[in-house]
């Protein structure tokens, strides 16, 4: 499913939060929503959602205007920070609830369940009550109860990021392979570097309501259009120096720390310090 936004716009009284957010995410396309906190990444998700309404501005699906449709006419699933699960059910009540709702048969939610549970790895837990495993495995239960709905998209609010380092990296890696099984339509918001560059084919950075740059993860570090964007993306900041271009007047030269070879070329400076990261 293709999901198209079109000059969206939203303000909480005289702070506009949004303004004029337009871009097109296709079919079975991982786009990750990047940027600080407070940018208004949530809130772009839950007006996709249909949580909340834009002031001004459309969301088509597929073609079709969906601005104004409740959350249940928009067939979409969404994954909270928080996993939202119901602490007084077990794996398999959390998993079989939306399929409950629908009124579904009984063998049909048995079917969908077992097989969700075996995609994400969780089929020994089904039984075990929500409050007493891991973190991860309540990530990947939350994401087995929207993957089971068979949604047109889906909608990840920061996930991840209840889990430690370790376990953030094993669930970045299977979160990617699970959604090139599924074939389906991603749009993660997350403020992580690391995991917008590892899970995303692109990424749209939010700054000041805007989307600053919209590329793939490669060309957005190594080109990125904005000085903002280049201080932005990184473990470290790019490096400015200002410079001069012969007959065209000043300039500012921005570098990547990893970009220096020391001993080669003309320009002389002093290391001030210097950090251990491995590669």
């Amino acid at each position: 499913m293709t999901v198209e936004l079109i000059e969206i716009t939203k303000s909480y009284g005289n702070k506009v939060v949004l303004d004029g957010v337009s871009e097109k995410i296709e079919s079975g396309e991982f786009f990750v929503i990047l940027g600080p906190s407070g940018e208004g990444k949530s809130t772009l998700l839950k007006i996709m959602a249909g949580i909340e309404r834009p002031d001004k501005g459309r969301i088509i699906v597929d073609g079709e205007d969906v601005t104004n449709r409740p959350p249940e006419k928009r067939n979409v699933a969404m994954v909270f920070q928080n996993y939202a699960l119901y602490p007084n059910m077990t794996v398999r009540q959390n998993i079989e609830f939306p399929l409950k709702m629908r009124k579904m048969r009984r063998e049909e939610i048995e079917e969908k369940v077992a097989k969700v549970a075996e995609l994400l790895g969780i089929s020994e837990i089904l039984d075990k009550k929500v409050t007493k495993i891991s973190g991860g495995q309540q990530q990947r239960v939350a994401l087995a109860r929207a993957i089971v709905r068979n949604p047109s998209f889906y909608l990840l609010d920061e996930p991840l990021s209840n889990l430690d380092a370790r376990m953030r990296t094993v669930a970045r890696g299977e979160l990617k392979r699970m959604q090139k099984e599924l074939k389906g339509t991603f749009i993660y918001v997350t403020h992580d570097q690391k995991e917008a560059m590892s899970l995303a084919d692109r990424i749209a950075v939010l700054h000041a309501g805007k989307f600053e740059q919209v590329a793939r993860p490669k060309e957005l570090y190594e080109y990125p259009r904005t000085k903002w964007v280049a201080e932005f993306i990184g473990d470290f900041p790019m490096n400015f120096l200002p410079g001069e271009v012969v007959g065209e007047g000043e300039i500012e030269i921005g570098f990547r720390p990893e970009w220096v070879r020391v001993g080669e070329g003309r320009m002389e400076c002093t290391v001030e310090s210097v950090e251990a990261v491995g590669e």
